[in-house]
């Protein structure tokens, strides 16, 4: 006996509705988001998480926690997010180094590439090189003067080992022919109040604008392609023959392995609504900083080309974890 036709359709037609859940669309976010910033408060990359979070969380209409796991340069707070669910609720806002620099100068407890799924470029800097007024050069080529006269005592504090407010000093160091001595941080803003302090001479990071700006140091020369539009009267070491390009430093959110493409695609779109407003905007550049959006292949193809870069440094300068 035969079926009648709608008889028969009758079990596709269920089968196909019970499968239509597993091909939606993920939910996000599903709950209040956690960001994770690898660094103490205070630092260049917190500068980027709290104006960015202020309309993030305003778009997606979710709270969004800034969780600050500083130390290890950076890796203790990227292996916290390597090990958590890929569902976009714990995502890792990541300077350069991270995946560029860490991997290479030390042995960090995860992947970088297998770990992680890079989500988007949210912003960038220009370093300088900056110093507190107990040195006495008012000009790059004063200091390169004075650190030649004086090897291994010009020293230079970083956000930590393997961060690029490290190899940036290295890179100025090797080129302007500088024995310098590195005393690594636990985060930015440790750097700078010892160098106001005067417990070190130098740093090479955006943070310290801030008192650049108030005259408690003085910003002798920037690693940007072209000067700094708020400091026009500082030159650029590239200018002068003491840099090269590709030292710039940025800052990337990234997820655990396993993230789903559509999900990134809604966090990356999200993220570059929140980077269009005026306050994101304005409230980066206090700490030297602007928004800068990229995603997809190109995002991934800059952190390879940026971890070969600064493999070629590391390897020149001798640089190292110590």
């Amino acid at each position: 006996m035969n079926t009648p036709l709608h008889r028969r359709a009758l079990p596709l037609l269920g089968a196909g509705l019970l499968a239509r859940p597993a091909l939606a669309q993920p939910v996000w976010p599903q709950r209040q988001v956690t960001l994770v910033v690898p660094y103490p408060p205070g630092g260049s990359t917190d500068n980027v998480a709290r104006p960015l979070v202020q309309e993030w969380s305003r778009i997606i209409g979710e709270t969004i926690v800034i969780e600050n796991r500083g130390g290890a340069g950076g890796t203790i707070g990227a292996e916290l997010v390597s090990r958590a669910r890929p569902d976009g609720q714990t995502l890792l806002l990541f300077p350069t180094a991270v995946f560029t620099i860490s991997p290479t100068m030390m042995r960090p407890p995860y992947d970088a590439d297998r770990d992680f799924v890079p989500v988007a470029r949210v912003a960038s800097s220009d370093a300088f090189v900056i110093v507190n007024h107990a040195v006495p050069a008012r000009t790059i080529q004063e200091l390169v003067a004075y650190g030649r006269a004086r090897p291994g005592q010009l020293r230079f504090g970083s956000a930590g080992n393997g961060t690029i407010t490290q190899l940036q000093c290295e890179i100025f160091g090797e080129a302007a022919g500088v024995r310098l001595e590195h005393v690594p941080y636990r985060g930015s803003g440790l750097s700078v109040n010892d160098l106001v302090a005067g417990h070190i001479q130098m740093i090479c990071d955006p943070a310290a604008l801030p008192q650049v700006r108030d005259g408690r140091l003085r910003a002798l020369a920037s690693f940007g392609d072209t000067r700094h539009p708020e400091f026009p009267d500082v030159p650029t070491l590239m200018e002068l023959g003491l840099a090269e390009r590709g030292a710039m430093s940025w800052f990337g959110i990234a997820a655990p392995a396993g993230l789903p493409p559509a999900l990134r695609a809604r966090i990356a779109a999200t993220l570059e609504e929140a980077l269009k407003s005026d306050q994101v905007a304005r409230g980066m550049a206090i700490g030297g900083l602007r928004p800068a959006f990229e995603t997809g292949e190109p995002f991934a193809n800059r952190i390879m080309r940026d971890r070969a870069i600064f493999a070629d440094v590391i390897r020149r300068t001798g640089a190292g974890v110590n």
